[in-house]
Formats: structure tokens, sequence, C-alpha cells
């Protein structure tokens, strides 16, 4: 008899289920995406940061081959492409910068040919998170998640990037 009762529970335990009725699809609105901006897995990409809706947003080119700290911070001062600008992204670092120069290390060095106040918080951070995202594609991760920024002045200033 208790070889019959058990099948029997088991049975009845299946059809009541646990009472959750049955619903149709709810749309939620597109998946979770991944995107890598740095390191090993973005190949023949360089990430350059610009602004958004005043936010610092990553930006993603192809590139081939490697693109030095430097390099990355002189295409940033290019600004954005035609097709990147048609986007709505812009930059706050003026082109008349000039020449900036990065130091590896840890933290990084970026040095500056004038005075850091003449730039925004917005122009600041797009040559950090820049910096950071060129130096970090060469597999090298440093302890220092930030950047010294220097000037002829004499000011130093540490920031790690500040991005979406």
């Amino acid at each position: 008899m208790r070889t019959r009762v058990l099948p029997a529970l088991a049975a009845a335990a299946l059809m009541a289920a646990c009472g959750v009725q049955p619903t149709g699809v709810v749309e939620a609105g597109p998946g979770p995406s991944i995107r890598a901006t740095t390191g090993p897995n973005v190949l023949g990409g360089l990430t350059l940061y610009f602004v958004s809706d005043g936010r610092v947003i990553p930006v993603t080119r192809p590139s081939e081959g490697f693109i030095s700290p430097e390099g990355a911070i002189t295409l940033l001062l290019k600004g954005p492409t035609e097709r990147e600008a048609a986007q709505g992204l812009t930059t706050f670092v003026p082109p008349e910068v000039g020449r900036v120069e990065v130091y590896s290390g840890d933290p990084s060095s970026i040095v500056l040919p004038f005075s850091l106040r003449k730039l925004s918080d917005q122009a600041i951070n797009q040559l950090i998170c820049t910096a950071i995202a060129a130096s970090t594609a060469t597999g090298r991760t440093p302890r220092s998640q930030g950047v010294n920024v220097t000037s002829p002045d004499g000011e130093v200033y540490f920031q790690s990037c500040r991005a979406d």
C-alpha cells in the first residue's frame, strides 16, 4: 500500500504545482550587453572618451596596432569624427591644447603645456580616461587607478577615470 501512496502524492504535488499562473511574454527592453573598452579583448580598437549629454563616455574606434597614450590623446584633441558628432558626441578639450605628454608609471602622469585651471572637469576627465584606457590596452594594469596631471605652474592633480 505504501508503494501506491507515494506515487499518488507525487502526482498530486505535480498537478498542484506552486500556484503560479502562466503569463504571456512581458516586454522588458533589450537584453544586457557587456562592452569591453580596453584590454586584449578589444583587438584593433582604441578607446577615446568624449562627452554626450554632459557625461564622459567611452568610444571605441578601430585602429591598427598599438597606439601609445600620447597618440590616443593626440586623436582625442582632434575631436570626434563626423559620424561621432552626428551621434551627439563632442569634446570639452579645446583643440589648441597643444602637445600633452604622458609618462608611464604607477601612477601615470599627464603633463599639460598650460595651467590646469583652463580646463573644465569634463575635459580633464576626458584626458585622464583616454590615457588610462590607452595604458591599460598594453595588458599591464597599474596598481593605481588614477593619473597625476601636472601643469607648468607646478599644480599637481590626481584623479581616476570618472566615466559612464
